[in-house]
């Protein structure tokens, strides 16, 4: 009796598995599908996380089982990945900062993937406009520039909560040729895009710059958000991802993507204005704080 009741409960808690598979051992069960989403762009960062992914559920396959990675068969905006993973029958992971909305809707993985790198955000702005931007020296300054976001990044209610004008583009593309037309005045980025968002739209836009003498920060922590019917993925990637980081796999890795935006932070003279994250309490940054850059300050 005791055997057939621990069989029911692992079937229940457990959707990917089925009663049959629930009697093997690890090495000999059906792998466990997990489905990614195809963003609506390629981005480092994307990648990076895969890689991550991927490397969790080596690391526990002894304990959890195998595995296949599948990838959804359409690009996600942000807003629809977390749809997606609220509905629960098409995706099972995505990348996210948190927010109200992804902490209700989905199981967050509170591991910080890009060790805090993302807090750091610079600004895409007009080459004309870089000697009045000279002029700013306070927050209050700064916020008399409307600033440039996608709907449904998290980024935009943090400015909003912070007394900024925001202006909303429909999609991330959209947001370049507004830039161009002086719809807002400067578009916010995270460090680790910049550079290479600079190169992508340079050549058609050679009015693009990168502001040179003020940054924003805020604690912006990106982890995995888990559908809520995979209980044990969002289990098994924690396990994984804090036995990558205690083997230093995953500062090999970030190096690996991330060493030349760590330098030029490190390198550009800049005035770094203070936000408050208004998504979020002081609890994350306190809990994150071993696996952050020493860079990362409030």
């Amino acid at each position: 009796m005791r055997a057939l009741l621990l069989l029911i409960v692992s079937t229940l808690t457990s959707p990917l598995l089925s009663a049959a598979d629930a009697e093997l051992n690890p090495h000999e069960r059906q792998a466990e599908v997990v489905t990614v989403p195809v963003v609506e762009r390629a981005a480092s960062h994307h990648e990076y996380a895969n890689t991550l992914l991927r490397l969790a559920l080596d690391l526990t396959t002894e304990e959890f089982g195998p595995y296949r990675i599948r990838y959804y068969n359409k690009a996600m905006t942000i807003r629809r990945q977390l749809v997606a993973l609220d509905q629960g029958d098409s995706i099972s992971v995505a990348l996210s900062m948190p927010s109200a909305s992804w902490l209700e809707k989905a199981d967050m993985v509170q591991f910080p993937l890009l060790k805090g790198l993302a807090s750091y955000r610079l600004f895409f702005v007009r080459k004309t406009d870089q000697d009045g931007h000279a002029a700013i020296h306070s927050l209050n300054e700064l916020r008399a520039l409307k600033i440039g976001q996608g709907r449904g990044w998290s980024t935009a209610k943090i400015l909003e909560d912070n007394k900024f004008e925001v202006v909303y583009g429909e999609s991330y593309k959209h947001l370049f040729p507004m830039l161009k037309t002086a719809r807002f005045d400067a578009l916010m980025r995270g460090v680790y895009e910049i550079e290479a968002e600079f190169k992508t739209y340079s050549s058609a836009m050679p009015e693009l710059a990168i502001a040179e003498n003020f940054a924003v920060y805020t604690y912006l922590p990106m982890y995995f958000f888990v559908n809520k019917r995979q209980v044990l993925l969002a289990e098994r990637l924690e396990a994984g991802l804090k036995k990558a980081h205690a083997t230093g796999q995953i500062d090999k890795v970030f190096n690996r993507y991330f060493g030349r935006s760590v330098q030029l932070l490190t390198q550009k003279k800049m005035q770094i204005f203070y936000l408050s994250n208004t998504n979020i309490n002081n609890s994350f940054l306190a809990h994150d704080r071993p696996y952050l850059l020493n860079m990362v300050e409030p």
